[in-house]
């Protein structure tokens, strides 16, 4: 049997569900294709997942499939399409074998299918395109192929093409298409594509032996097209995939086992399926798992401690419908594991360590950690509170794109997620199937103050005691920097006591800036220092007092108030147009572009303030009768943001 794991990335609402129902259904596995619509799918079992019609989580599902050139199973991946859950898509890559994208046929490659291509195409995945929906548009499809070749910068395959009888695909009838297809396929390959201008032969094999080893290699990028709902091109799609050469799986170094995905169950607790990266009996799995991070290296052992086959592992394979014990694990095929006293996972990490778990909660994480967008937590019982940090723990287990922060002064629990969409489903899932109350905040969005001001010098002394005792005379630059940081360079040889004091007071005079807000973006270089003489600790504190009120004095008029800026794209019927555009210039949304697609479809591109686009999706339910379709990417980096306030 031959393994290979197979994931189906795709834009939102392009058809990866879909297709993932088909292609259970062709082989076998229901006897029926469920649909979005009726919410009945395979893949989508989460109520939140049945009433939005869109994918949250990531599925699996293992295929048997047998074609002229061999019998394989394919381990399918259905992943989420929207952008607030990418994290569960760029977890799975290490393990990815193989790559179906769905394009849209009338349509360009939209914005998360071409983040999807990025990053596949960065771990050197092979990737096999798929132009769905073509039951609908018909042969509207060149568009996409000219929109994918811009993308990948080489032009893709087309190896399908309208026949008398339907759709005909290029593995199953090599005949009927032309000699240039041939030669596209040969243009990676210039021996092979010399050898078949001497040959003129009809039946070469040497176009079909390029798509499988060309494909493998990144080299090139095969279309198929059809109709996932019709099924129309699927089996083939299929055929293909199987043809071309998978990526091999790499080792990873410290540890074989590879995390992809976690979930709770009420009956069976914590598992996640696992992918091995080495072949090995599951004793000498765990002999390396026994040891710490630190000790892996076998020349650094110090005992042997034996760990068996016959103790409850709780592994196994993951087409398994019960846990059972796995003798062995093959390179690739992926298992199930229980998380037990012996094998246990953390929140957060790729890989399996025989460790404690940590706790999902950080006292205070950093900035550069947390997400922009936050919601308050409050019990509306206090002596609940526990029960609430258990489910967000297991929420935060399954999700690490989720983060806490238990704030001490007030004991609130705030909650961080990846988008406005991100929040609400984790806040549900939370709350469901217990009768205890949450309350909530609205969504909070991250804000900064920018530092503008290219250079200012400044002169700072502090004097008390009826003017007896002085700071000294501290003359230094504030600047502003090309990013979020905040810097200080000392240009004097100063003692460290006084370094530490200059330090630790700028730090503290940037936590709350004219719009009270930390201020970020500027660096404070020291030119010079005058220490008085007298007491040292009476000087330094009086230095502090000089910097707070100096540094605080240079804010008001000197920066201004930022925070992320999102990115959307709009799918709606051309009459709801109109009001569309009205709701994002009431938000102060920038309309980037907008063009008419097919089938009296209108597609536009605008970008504003995060914060001014909070409830912009269900609003656009609302406005198209639940029609409309948007797709949001927000960001806060020092090259993408929003200016709120100047």
């Amino acid at each position: 049997m031959i393994y290979r794991t197979v994931g189906i990335f795709a834009h939102i609402d392009s058809g990866k569900t879909t297709l993932t129902e088909r292609i259970l259904f062709e082989a076998g596995k229901i006897s029926a294709v469920g649909t979005i619509e009726d919410g009945n799918t395979e893949s989508d079992q989460l109520q939140e997942e049945i009433e939005r019609g869109i994918s949250i989580r990531t599925t699996f599902h293992v295929v048997p499939w047998t074609t002229s050139f061999g019998t394989f199973e394919i381990q399918l991946i259905d992943t989420p399409g929207h952008i607030d859950f990418r994290n569960q898509v760029t977890d799975l890559l290490p393990a990815m074998e193989s790559a179906i994208v769905i394009l849209e046929a009338g349509s360009v490659v939209q914005s998360q299918a071409r983040l999807v291509i990025e990053e596949l195409r960065k771990a050197k995945i092979p990737i096999v395109f798929f132009i769905n929906k073509l039951d609908r548009f018909a042969e509207d499809y060149l568009d996409t192929l000219v929109s994918l070749e811009e993308i990948l910068q080489i032009p893709p395959v087309s190896l399908f093409q309208k026949g008398a009888n339907g759709w005909e695909y290029y593995l199953q009838n090599e005949r009927v298409f032309s000699k240039t297809t041939k030669e596209e396929l040969l243009a990676c390959d210039e021996e092979s594509l010399l050898t078949f201008w001497k040959e003129e032969n009809e039946t070469s094999e040497l176009p079909k032996l390029s798509l499988q080893k060309g494909t493998g290699e990144g080299k090139l990028y095969p279309v198929y097209g059809g109709s996932a709902k019709t099924g129309e091109g699927v089996r083939e799609l299929l055929d293909l995939v199987m043809w071309t050469n998978p990526k091999e799986i790499e080792p990873i170094s410290h540890s074989p086992l590879l995390v992809l995905s976690r979930r709770t169950d009420p009956q069976i607790g914590r598992y996640a399926v696992i992918c091995p990266t080495i072949s090995l009996p599951v004793a000498k799995v765990m002999e390396v798992l026994l040891f710490s991070k630190e000790t892996l290296d076998p020349a650094k052992r110090e005992k042997t401690i034996p760990f068996g086959y016959d103790t409850n592992l709780s592994l196994s394979f993951l087409s398994a419908e019960t846990f059972e014990g796995v003798g062995s694990l093959t390179k690739g095929k992926l298992i199930l594991v229980r998380e037990n006293e012996h094998f246990q996972m953390e929140p957060g990490n790729p890989v399996v360590y025989l460790a404690s778990v940590t706790s999902a909660i950080s006292s205070k994480p950093t900035t550069s950690e947390l997400s922009p967008f936050s919601v308050v937590l409050e019990p509306e019982n206090s002596a609940e509170k526990e029960f609430w940090l258990c489910r967000l723990q297991e929420l935060i287990w399954e999700d690490p794109g989720y983060q806490l922060e238990l704030k001490e002064e007030t004991g609130q629990i705030v909650l961080f997620g990846r988008g406005e969409l991100h929040l609400e489903i984790g806040i549900r899932r939370i709350s469901e199937k217990t009768e205890k109350k949450l309350s909530f905040s609205s969504i909070n969005i991250a804000k900064l103050e920018l530092f503008k001001k290219m250079s200012h010098k400044v002169a700072l002394e502090h004097r008390a005691f009826e003017d007896q005792k002085s700071s000294g005379a501290l003359i230094a630059v504030l600047e502003d920097t090309a990013d979020f940081s905040k810097q200080i360079a000392f240009e004097v040889s100063l003692p460290e006591e006084v370094k530490h004091s200059i330090e630790t007071s700028f730090i503290e005079a940037c936590l709350h800036g004219f719009y009270g807000e930390e201020v970020c973006g500027l660096r404070l270089r020291v030119l010079s220092y005058e220490m008085p003489p007298g007491d040292l600790q009476t000087t330094l504190t009086l230095l502090k007092v000089a910097i707070l009120a100096g540094v605080k004095e240079c804010f008001p008029s000197n920066t201004y108030l930022v925070g992320p800026l999102t990115e959307i794209e709009v799918m709606v019927d051309a009459n709801h147009l109109g009001v569309v555009l009205s709701d994002l210039s009431r938000r102060n949304a920038k309309v980037v572009s907008t063009y008419e697609a097919v089938a009296g479809k209108s597609h536009l591109k605008a970008n504003a303030s995060a914060e001014n686009l909070l409830g912009f999706s269900g609003a656009l339910r609302n406005m198209t009768k639940g029609i409309g379709i948007s797709w949001e990417r927000t960001a806060f980096t020092s090259e993408f943001y929003a200016v709120l306030k100047e």
